[in-house]
């Protein structure tokens, strides 16, 4: 058996699906099935799969599938940017595939449908008896230093503070929030995470103070003792949220691209934030010095982490997984 997983990622669309995936990765590997990632990026290379494998190739053609894909392949698609026709082309070619996506995007050719998201109720698809639905929180895929993570203690001040603007901070929004916070709350540690495909690094590093630390292409253990050591979280609204829950560091999200429209909903939904944030609000600065000043207090991250609890049970990947290499069909 072999499983092909497509994806894509880079500086102008981050590495949310590549992050996911390569959870996937991770279970399928442990069970000693075959995998390999075919990434489409202009990015050539990434610190989070470095020890796995993989190839970097724009593989949204026809011809390339059609070459590349074995009958009894299994697939997996996490794309933003495949049509439904190459779709077509990939249930078509493989004996078995699998599709994520949680924004409703295209409608699907044969196969299994994954929504691994908080909630799914914002998001309607066109529903097919062919295929086989995955959807909400059960299913959401987190790396395997965050499934089971327990914080140990809440402190009473604030010492750590984590910027984490996703894979490429498409939007410059580091520098501005370490423009407004590090030099007026000297008191406190920021720990900064610049992904690979940063193309402002230099510019983040002009901010060089003893509050200021930088961590750069972070690993996944490293990024939840980052996480743990810090006593709140100020971040892009991606796949990043889903860890900070599972570590219960309590975080102020920000929409830095609209297909985290859905993750902003289901958070307000599900009273998991206090208040969201959009990068190109007018207000965005005075927005985010205000909630800085809430989250702060001990009360409302108190608040904020029981709500956190038994949100994400961290077995997304298995039941993902089991799905794809059972011998079900796709409407049962």
């Amino acid at each position: 058996m072999r499983v092909l997983i497509f994806t894509e990622g880079g500086s102008q669309i981050g590495l949310g699906h590549i992050t996911r995936c390569s959870s996937l990765y991770d279970e399928l590997a442990e069970r000693g099935i075959k995998v390999e990632f075919i990434i489409n990026s202009d990015t050539g290379q990434f610190e989070i799969i470095k020890h796995k494998k993989y190839k970097i190739v724009n593989w949204l053609s026809k011809e390339f599938l059609t070459n590349y894909i074995k009958q009894s392949d299994y697939c997996i698609v996490d794309s933003y940017l495949a049509s439904e026709d190459l779709y077509r082309v990939i249930s078509n070619r493989a004996k078995k595939s699998l599709y994520i996506d949680d924004i409703g995007r295209i409608k699907y050719p044969e196969g299994i449908v994954v929504n691994p998201s908080l909630s799914t109720e914002a998001v309607k698809y066109q529903l097919k008896d062919t295929n086989c639905y995955l959807l909400g929180p059960k299913y959401i895929v987190l790396r395997s230093p965050f499934i089971q993570v327990k914080r140990e203690r809440i402190n009473q001040q604030i010492k750590e503070v984590l910027v984490t603007l996703g894979g490429s901070d498409i939007h410059n929004l580091t520098p501005r929030i370490l423009k407004q916070l590090s030099s007026k709350k000297t008191e406190i540690i920021f720990n900064v995470v610049i992904g690979n495909a940063f193309e402002n690094i230099n510019e983040i590093k002009s901010f060089s103070r003893k509050n200021i630390k930088f961590y750069e292409n972070a690993t996944a253990e490293e990024m939840k003792s980052i996480m743990l050591r810090s006593d709140f979280a100020i971040t892009a609204a991606g796949q990043t949220i889903y860890e900070l829950i599972s570590t219960q560091t309590p975080f102020i999200p920000i929409k830095v691209i609209e297909n985290q429209h859905y993750n902003i909903l289901a958070l307000r939904a599900l009273d998991l934030v206090d208040i969201t944030l959009e990068y190109n609000d007018p207000l965005f600065n005075e927005k985010l010095i205000c909630e800085v000043g809430n989250i702060m207090e001990l009360s409302n991250r108190i608040n904020l982490i029981k709500r956190y609890e038994k949100v994400i049970d961290g077995l997304g990947s298995k039941r993902i997984i089991d799905a794809l290499i059972s011998e079900g069909t796709y409407g049962e």
